[in-house]
């Protein structure tokens, strides 16, 4: 259920109850409400078809993206019907939802055709109007009788419709390696952008000889891909540089974020910004040579909702104790001095504290959301509203989805570890919370067709395109045999 994550932890490093603290940031914010303005969720499904499609063990899903009321697209890994691949996550998968009727999932055309070794996966989703999608991912490769590669791959949806993956090699051939992992394609809301075709920009890491690696960009622009690039700017000291997230508001107006090695070996958090179609030099993110004296940071997650106006956020390891979270603002066009999450060290005791999402409702909304390590892990909530960050909202549920569709409008979505006398089968429920007018709700555990609550679960994706309108996908453990299963929900406001 996890082989996923692990997976991709070869070459982009994620620095990897319900109780309101009290503790006051920057600014006040409003306290959690029991009672927010009512959406309700539907019950959580498997996939449909991917019990078919995937008669294995496992299945994964990694992304979800929404461009309208059941409107929606997602993605992940599964095991083929291949019996020589036994529980490995050897396809990748995408599925889609028109009009409020999910279709069926099916392995990414094309896929078969690269991944001739042990592996396919979908790694992110993004879609720009419905039915017109991008999926990115990687996939196996064998390209000599005893040595294995990987290849990225993106794929368009146009009307509906899956083309054919289209791969993104290594950027030499003597090497054999390359992952894309991010993509964000501009919302296209008019007659003339839908017309003018997908713009989208991808993002990852290829491995370079010498042990290296750098990450780059790849852009759609009015439907056709281009060349990949590296990312301007970045180190190619070893062990090398990745690019982590990706966020794009209009065309040829994006931000990046993701690490790099510098010449001791260090890893450091870099971002940079694309203006005009054309890509700025990569940066040190501002302020993060004095908070990571540790030598060890990388951007998570990023957001924009304007042209030169983000949110990023990521992790670092300061000169001494475990590792902390920080955000940075862009301004302007302009990188500002990142900070530590306010309120969030005193919380974390041990190392593991990680940024699940960032979202941006508007260029002065944004919010951050992810998990605090200490001897019981925490999850927590924060907002920033017009440059000052409010109350750190500390709840018992790990945060690892957040989308804020409109100002103090927002979802977010992880695992409650249930209490005892939990059995092994229900250690943990995949949960919602909704905030509505500033104030943020109760966890909502997401239940299953047979009114149970899911096991040893958890929501890896949001994507939300009004208050209360939104879809979501994870995890769960399930069914007679407890075996691993990828779902979906969605959930409508109550008028």
């Amino acid at each position: 259920m996890r082989h996923f994550r692990a997976s991709l932890a070869i070459f982009v490093a994620v620095t990897a109850i319900t109780g309101f603290t009290g503790f006051s940031g920057a600014a006040a914010s409003a306290a959690p409400s029991a009672s927010p303005a009512k959406g309700t969720w539907s019950k959580i499904v498997e996939v449909p078809g991917l019990a078919d499609l995937s008669p294995g063990i496992n299945e994964t899903l990694t992304a979800i993206s929404c461009t309208g009321p059941g409107d929606c697209t997602t993605g992940g890994a599964d095991n083929s019907t291949d019996p020589t691949h036994a529980s490995s996550l050897n396809q990748a998968w995408v599925a889609s939802e028109a009009s409020g009727t999910w279709g069926s999932a099916e392995a990414v055309p094309g896929t078969a055709t690269l991944d001739t070794s042990s592996g396919a996966q979908t790694t992110a989703v993004s879609c720009s109007w419905p039915g017109n999608c991008v999926a990115v991912g990687y996939a196996d490769y064998q390209y000599n009788k005893t040595a294995v590669g990987t290849a990225g791959f993106v794929i368009n949806q146009v009307n509906g419709t899956w083309g054919t993956a289209r791969p993104v090699p290594a950027f030499t051939s003597a090497v054999h390696s390359a992952q894309v992992t991010a993509v964000s394609c501009a919302p296209a809301t008019t007659t003339a952008a839908r017309k003018a075709g997908l713009n989208c920009v991808a993002a990852g890491v290829s491995r370079l000889p010498g042990g290296s690696s750098v990450g780059f960009v790849v852009a759609e622009v009015n439907g056709t891909w281009r060349a990949a690039q590296p990312v301007p700017g970045l180190s190619a000291a070893r062990p090398g540089s990745a690019v982590t997230t990706v966020s794009c508001p209009f065309p040829g107006s994006c931000g990046i974020g993701g690490y790099y090695s510098d010449k001791s070996g260090h890893r450091q958090a870099f971002v940079a910004s694309e203006a005009g179609g054309t890509w700025n030099k990569a940066q040190q993110v501002p302020g993060t040579a004095t908070l990571n004296a540790g030598g060890n940071a990388s951007v998570t997650s990023v957001s924009c909702r304007a042209v030169g106006s983000c949110l990023a956020a990521g992790t670092y390891r300061p000169a001494k104790g475990p590792g902390q979270l920080f955000v940075v603002n862009e301004g302007a066009g302009r990188w500002k001095r990142a900070i530590q999450v306010p309120g969030s060290g005193r919380f974390i005791t041990g190392n593991g504290s990680s940024i699940g999402q960032v979202s941006c409702a508007s260029a002065t909304f944004c919010g951050v959301g992810g998990t605090l390590r200490a001897k019981v892990a925490k999850g927590f909530l924060a907002v920033e509203i017009n440059g000052r960050w409010g109350t750190l909202y500390v709840l018992a549920p790990t945060i690892t989805a957040l989308s804020c569709p409109a100002p103090g409008d927002c979802v977010a979505g992880g695992q409650r570890i249930n209490p005892p006398p939990a059995t092994f089968l229900d250690q943990a429920s995949a949960v919602v919370i909704d905030q509505a007018a500033g104030h943020w709700g109760k966890s909502v555990p997401l239940y299953t067709g047979d009114n149970l609550v899911p096991t040893d679960d958890s929501v890896y994706a949001i994507s939300c395109t009004a208050p209360r309108e939104c879809g979501a996908g994870g995890e769960g453990t399930g069914g007679d045999e407890a075996l691993p299963f990828a779902f979906v929900t969605n959930e409508k406001p109550v008028r």
